[in-house]
């Protein structure tokens, strides 16, 4: 006599739940890109000290969109497809030896940036950080499903 193979119930996360995941993931996102920009020379303070340098600018935006699309893609993800995840056991591995990857590899300075003072670093990343769980929370409200 066969055993027959039992399936899992679907669950449906809470959409709070959801949310806060998508937030979650789109800050993280706009901080590690954060952190990889001022490695590489893009230093929001030398923005504010010197306005013609609008070039600066660009970088910073594309970090605080990549907040709106991380977020948006988690909320759609999550709110979409009901747990348990097992079809997609490969993906997951897949992109989890990508991400390990890509954060090894942020924190590695390439060019050395300008010395400004301290209490105007921390002021500038509070301020990209309060834009980016700003925009993380506008990616994350359109990206979950009613």
């Amino acid at each position: 006599m066969a055993n027959p193979t039992r399936e899992l119930p679907s669950l449906e996360l809470p959409r709070i739940l959801v949310f806060t995941s998508a937030v979650s993931c789109g800050v993280v996102a706009a901080l590690g890109l954060q952190v990889y920009l001022h490695n590489h020379g893009y230093d929001l303070v030398s923005f504010w000290q010197s306005p013609q340098s609008a070039k600066a600018l660009v970088p910073w935006s594309i970090a605080i969109l990549a907040a709106v699309v991380v977020s948006f893609a988690a909320a759609a993800t999550l709110s979409r497809l009901p747990l348990p995840w097992r079809r997609f056991r490969l993906l997951r591995w897949v992109a989890g030896i990508a991400l390990v990857f890509l954060l090894a590899g942020i924190n590695h300075p390439v060019a050395a940036t300008a010395v400004t003072s301290p209490g105007a670093t921390v002021a500038a990343n509070l301020a990209a950080l309060g834009v980016a769980t700003l925009m993380a929370m506008v990616g994350g409200y359109f990206g979950v499903r009613r």
